[in-house]
């Protein structure tokens, strides 16, 4: 694929991002390339503005008979199911499918470190390419994180890292795909809208393995019931990390991370000089030290454990993740929209000290959404309630008295009432964004819009 030969493409979903990416990317490599939506010209302008001239726009439909203009290629955003028709209609014709990573992975130089699992990725994905950077090295971090992999192609150097940050979306249609080290850093229920079940969903993050050589990393979550079973099953090393197993190679003891080296268990810093809160994020940098140290013995050269500790200590962490937004009238305001399942509320709920405000609510995903009520029971001072699922979950979660609301507005002013000097108010939705907002992103910054307006006293709750 390394030239274009005149061959066809056809992109199937014009996110501003993935799609737009893969279009304009193809179209410079000598490509004809025509790009589809189901959304009309109208909603695409946005997009249809940064496009490369040359690309052909097939708008407000997916017809399969889109493809009888003969492609040789058919590139599939994320967002875009392999069941609907176009796609299903494409692999009968014997037309290629694949991912953007892999359109990009088939022109990428350097190493490569692929990251997935239900919770944690974008954290992980960042802060192994904050300590890449750190020791010195060029990183490049991209994938679902939010910067198309193809956009650091040109970048991309035989002595450069790419850090990407895999879906199990993106995984689906991954065929050469080969990670030097892989991380799964936990699998719990989720998009189970998408998938039949769990063993299919497993199936897609394990994806990122499938090209794996003994000469490759597997880094995995020791302590999670359908991780802990697969090492056998892989054909790359595996490297572990626990939080309460010592055997494993980095786990934590006494406060201190350690790592396993030359046969001893060596300290590599203190958790409790982290600038990000939680136990996910101490688990996220024990991923991210085993990413990295795998790597760079595999380049060669010595190891800096010291630097390291340094860099995993002053992370600063991710907007949207647990993100501190201020006190209010002794009340911590705390952005945590990028939680979207139940797993990653459970943690955050388990991230701080004392009672919080926990704010609800958003476009189901087909969980289990009960299990929140455990975590909850304790944890709580109140539940405010909004988006789609607002009116299941207040049956759902009658045993809190939730308050349902509209806004985030309301929703503000609301958990303000119910708490008291020393909560935390608490958005981690359990959620996708889509019933009210474009993403989770431009959920947490009207989050934090609507907590600035109070904090001014233009926010009335009283």
């Amino acid at each position: 694929m390394k030239g274009s030969n005149g061959k066809r493409a056809l992109v199937v979903g014009l996110g501003h991002r993935t799609g737009l990416g893969a279009c304009n990317f193809l179209a410079k490599r000598g490509f004809a390339v025509t790009g589809n939506d189901v959304k009309s010209h109208g909603d695409l302008a946005p997009v249809l503005e940064k496009m490369d001239p040359s690309v052909k726009i097939a708008a407000g439909h997916q017809d399969p008979s889109l493809l009888d203009a003969g492609f040789d290629l058919l590139v599939l955003s994320p967002g875009v199911p392999q069941s609907v028709p176009l796609v299903r209609a494409a692999r009968e014709r014997g037309i290629e499918v694949i991912a953007e990573i892999e359109l990009a992975y088939r022109y990428m130089k350097g190493r490569v470190i692929g990251i997935t699992g239900t919770d944690g990725k974008s954290t992980t994905t960042a802060l192994t390419g904050h300590l890449l950077s750190g020791l010195g090295v060029k990183a490049l971090v991209g994938g679902n994180i939010g910067i198309p992999l193809v956009s650091l192609v040109d970048e991309a150097s035989d002595d450069s890292v790419a850090v990407i940050e895999l879906s199990s979306f993106q995984l689906e249609t991954v065929d050469t795909f080969r990670a030097d080290a892989a991380a799964v850093l936990n699998i719990t229920p989720d998009h189970l809208d998408r998938y039949p079940g769990m063993a299919e969903y497993a199936a897609a993050k394990m994806r990122i393995v499938r090209n794996q050589t003994s000469e490759d990393s597997f880094v995995y979550f020791k302590d999670d019931e359908i991780l802990r079973g697969l090492p056998g099953q892989v054909k790359s090393r595996p490297l572990s990390f626990s939080m309460r197993d010592a055997g494993a190679d980095a786990f934590l003891d006494g406060g201190k991370v350690f790592l396993r080296r030359g046969g001893g268990a060596v300290p590599v810093f203190s958790t409790s000089s982290m600038a990000v809160m939680g136990p996910h994020n101490i688990l996220n940098a024990m991923a991210s030290l085993l990413l990295v140290v795998s790597v760079l013995e595999r380049r060669g050269g010595d190891i800096d454990l010291a630097r390291l500790g340094e860099l995993c200590t002053s992370f600063p962490g991710l907007p949207h993740r647990m993100e501190r937004l201020g006190v209010f009238e002794g009340r911590t305001f705390i952005n945590d929209s990028k939680a979207t399942t139940v797993g990653a509320v459970e943690t955050a709920l388990r991230g701080f000290k004392g009672t919080a405000v926990l704010i609800l609510g958003g476009r189901t995903k087909g969980d289990d959404y009960s299990r929140l009520a455990r975590a909850m029971r304790g944890a709580l001072r109140g539940l405010v309630l909004l988006g789609e699922s607002r009116n299941e979950f207040s049956r759902l979660f009658s045993e809190f008295s939730p308050v349902i609301v509209e806004t985030l507005d309301e929703a503000v002013a609301a958990a303000m009432r119910i708490s008291l000097p020393g909560d935390a108010v608490l958005l981690s939705p359990a959620c996708a964004s889509f019933d009210m907002f474009e993403n989770f992103e431009e959920r947490g910054r009207k989050f934090r819009e609507s907590y600035e307006k109070l904090a001014r006293g233009g926010l009335s709750w009283m």
